[in-house]
């Protein structure tokens, strides 16, 4: 049987992390909590959803969770002053730009309005470009990938010297995901959903990463029993979600030395206890910097 990748009990402790981490910001801030911003330019309802889960998470830490919600209206330049404002906020630690973004704005532009430090979401150019020559800061780096890695980490998966194929190119996911397992040692290839003859690369993966936002993409006859497979798509499926991978039948080819994150319950809320880390390593920062 297919070894199951779920995220529990590791995102609780990660979570718990948090928390600890949180107590000890407030406590030398004297008991005032620095505040997360989350912005909000969309009225997609799953979106929504997200952004209240996300709240509470950040809550649970004895932080404050700012919702600010500019509409699905926002202009580009709507969404750079405020978060431009917020950068300047001395009571904010850390800022979260939800997607997606109104038609017509460049998150990599709007982006440029976040201050690095304040990056938790790591989707800033300056955090991007010390992700790319290695000298990024852990707390700083964009939270799904960071949350694939930690999977990986906690089911120690071994990546020095093995084969790697991410399918999905996204300057949030599937690229950045690509430059933390080259920089554990693997050797990394990376594929898309129009990829000719996708199943001839990802059958050579010893470790899979789909993150190509296309449901069910990945399938059985697309992988080699024995590989590790990280489903990071999350799509609606009636009263539940499904992800980028048909579990059914690529659970079944794996055999008992491959294994497979499940949806839900593997790559999300190890996201989420990633994100409540930052925040709370964000605090941290924050009330140094006023000491």
């Amino acid at each position: 049987m297919t070894r199951r990748l779920a995220a529990q009990p590791f995102a609780k402790q990660i979570a718990a992390r948090a928390t600890e981490i949180a107590a000890h910001a407030i406590a030398d801030a004297h008991g005032t909590a620095p505040e997360i911003a989350v912005v909000i330019a969309t009225s997609e309802p799953d979106s929504l959803l997200y952004v209240d889960r996300l709240l509470k998470q950040v809550s649970a830490t004895g932080l404050v969770g700012r919702r600010v919600e500019l509409g699905s209206t926002a202009t580009e330049a709507e969404i750079f002053a405020s978060l431009t404002s917020l950068s300047a906020d001395q009571n904010v630690a850390g800022i979260i730009l939800q997607s997606p973004l109104p038609s017509g704005v460049s998150r990599e532009i709007v982006a440029a309005a976040i201050a690095p430090g304040k990056d938790i979401d790591g989707i800033t150019l300056v955090n991007a470009e010390r992700l790319a020559d290695g000298t990024h800061d852990a707390s700083l780096l964009p939270a799904t990938a960071a949350a694939v890695m930690e999977l990986l980490r906690a089911y120690e998966i071994p990546l020095q010297g093995r084969a790697a194929v991410v399918v999905g190119r996204s300057a949030i996911v599937g690229r950045p995901v690509a430059q933390l397992l080259e920089a554990a040692g693997a050797h990394v290839e990376v594929a898309h959903s129009k990829t000719p003859d996708l199943g001839v690369v990802t059958r050579t993966a010893s470790v899979l990463v789909v993150a190509a936002g296309v449901r069910g993409l990945v399938r059985g006859e697309h992988v080699s029993p024995g590989t590790v497979v990280i489903d990071v798509g999350i799509h609606p499926s009636g009263e539940t979600i499904v992800g980028d991978v048909d579990a059914p039948s690529v659970g079944a080819l794996l055999g008992e030395t491959g294994g497979l994150s499940p949806v839900p319950g593997g790559v999300g809320p190890m996201t989420s206890a990633i994100l409540a880390l930052h925040a709370a390593q964000a605090a941290e920062r924050l009330v140094r910097g006023r000491a």
